[in-house]
């Protein structure tokens, strides 16, 4: 995992240099994950581009792109919203992992980012609002189908507090009535997430077929991570 330093951009990192269970290793440039694309430079904006990144995934709702536009949604990127579940705060932190598999679990939307992913050319970067939920469960799908081991997608996901808690603890003090967990990634919301995914639906291939990813669709995406 690589951050990549924006100005304003603090939760930007490359899935690249995990290594995966079989002695590969998830290759840089292939798929980014990112907080919303705000205020990017002109240099912030040409690093990508020069490393091949083709393709944004935007996964926040309608709502939430007109209130704040993606910088990279302009004529040098091939850009994309879906709209995923999980922009709703949880009313109770153990309600964390099963709201991520909520999101999974939406068929048409999941089926649909995927598909992006499979018809692409260049590099991806897929983004939420901070980068952390709805962009945490495709950065976990996607190490899972790289057969990255699983403390190492605890722990990119766990990673997103530290680069976003100042930001987090402004929302708190500006609002203090906010529960106390909201905005963290804890280990556990992860750990969690992994065992209910495992307990429906066992491997990643019998998730990707719930999806109705064919076998050839799966090695292309496998391909972009790996090859």
């Amino acid at each position: 995992m690589r951050r990549i330093v924006c100005k304003e951009v603090l939760n930007m990192r490359d899935l690249g240099g995990y290594k995966t269970k079989n002695e590969l290793e998830t290759k840089y440039n292939r798929f980014i994950r990112s907080s919303l694309p705000k205020n990017l430079t002109e240099s912030e904006i040409n690093y990508l581009i020069k490393n091949n990144i083709t393709t944004v995934i935007d996964l926040r709702k309608t709502e939430e792109i007109k209130r704040n536009k993606n910088d990279l949604n302009n004529e040098k990127f091939n850009y994309f919203n879906v709209n995923l579940k999980g922009d709703k705060c949880p009313e109770l932190e153990s309600d964390i992992p099963s709201g991520y598999m909520m999101i999974m679990e939406n068929k048409k939307t999941m089926q649909e980012v995927f598909k992006i992913i499979i018809n692409s050319k260049g590099g991806i970067l897929f983004n939420c609002a901070a980068g952390k939920d709805r962009t945490g469960v495709v950065a976990m799908l996607l190490l899972l189908i790289a057969n990255v081991y699983e403390d190492d997608i605890i722990a990119d996901y766990e990673v997103s507090y530290t680069y976003v808690r100042n930001q987090i603890r402004k929302m708190h003090y500006d609002n203090p009535d906010l529960p106390a967990f909201l905005g963290q990634s804890k280990m556990e919301y992860m750990e969690e997430t992994l065992e209910l995914f495992k307990q429906k639906y066992g491997t990643i291939i019998n998730y990707l077929e719930y999806l109705e990813i064919t076998q050839t669709e799966y090695n292309i995406i496998k391909n972009k991570i790996l090859n």
